[in-house]
């Protein structure tokens, strides 16, 4: 008798897919939020407000689906830390969106794969073919074509090109440390934990220089709400399913789609000028991350 495939979408690796997919889509319109939220919010309090709405909403699911609220034991200071990297992390990410723009920042972050690359090699002991090296030195040069030239209205967008490309190494440091505790504890609760640590020296920096510049109107607050339930709770959760499902390379391979979804959306909603260097730096670096992920070659018993 014959036993019927699973269709590939239905399959353990075709929901990683889609949870990856759903992640990116958010996170490429994330940019689009950011700026606006910020026309009424300082940067810290966007992140502690975006960041502890999501909190609130992953431990209420984990409550709902009746399991514990904390990671294991062994887990829970790492834990901590990662909930001060994604807090760091964020709060770059939109200091940054003070001084580029959203279009600039969408190419940047597709680095992050090969920051990614670089980690496992070293601390997964996994290592690459020449191939891979080429393509770190490919995607380097993008970026340097992205950050060489700025939009004349942007002075600093140098320095907020800068702090996005800092983000890359603070998110590919937190997916490699998430990974151990996303396996052994899921990635809904090694999230909400992340997510609430994360609000804490935000929280505590908004009390010094305050949450808000301006009165928030319906824009800022329905950009922060869209942070909150999609960019930081559902879009974290999926990626930390995904992290632990196929490993931090594979999960940051999603990367390559999110500067399309953030031009796009940037285009549309922000009316950004496409500029030169995008043209060219962009598709650079979408090369290098391709040559990077050619070149990958795990070790015999690699972690």
């Amino acid at each position: 008798m014959r036993v019927a495939r699973v269709p590939r979408f239905l399959d353990t690796r075709g929901v990683s897919v889609a949870k990856a997919l759903t992640a990116t889509l958010f996170w490429g319109v994330s940019f689009i939020a950011i700026r606006v939220a910020l026309e009424a919010a300082q940067p810290f309090g966007v992140v502690w407000m975006r960041n502890g709405v999501g909190a609130l909403l992953l431990f209420a699911l984990l409550a709902f689906r009746g399991e514990p609220l904390l990671p294991v034991a062994r887990d829970r200071w790492l834990c901590v830390g990662l909930g001060l990297i994604v807090g760091l992390h964020f709060f770059i990410q939109t200091l940054s969106m003070r001084l580029t723009t959203a279009m600039r920042a969408g190419w940047i972050v597709a680095f992050i794969p090969v920051v990614v690359a670089c980690g496992a090699t070293v601390f997964l002991r996994q290592r690459m073919r020449a191939i891979g090296w080429v393509g770190i030195v490919i995607a380097t040069a993008g970026v340097f074509v992205l950050t060489s030239t700025r939009p004349a209205q942007l002075a600093d967008a140098g320095a907020g090109d800068l702090l996005m490309l800092a983000s890359t190494v603070s998110w590919a440091t937190y997916s490699l440390l998430s990974l151990g505790p996303s396996r052994r504890n899921g990635g809904l609760r090694v999230t909400a934990v992340a997510l609430a640590i994360s609000v804490v020296p935000n929280l505590l920096a908004s009390v010094v220089w305050g949450t808000w510049h301006t009165q928030p109107g319906p824009r800022p607050l329905a950009a922060l709400a869209f942070l909150a339930l999609c960019s930081s709770a559902l879009a974290m959760w999926l990626f930390a399913d995904v992290l632990a499902a196929l490993g931090p390379e594979r999960a940051a391979s999603f990367q390559y789609v999110q500067p399309f979804v953030t031009v796009l959306a940037s285009f549309v909603l922000l009316d950004e000028p496409f500029t030169s260097a995008q043209f060219i730096g962009g598709p650079i670096v979408l090369a290098g991350v391709w040559c990077v992920q050619r070149g990958k070659r795990e070790l015999t018993g690699a972690a």
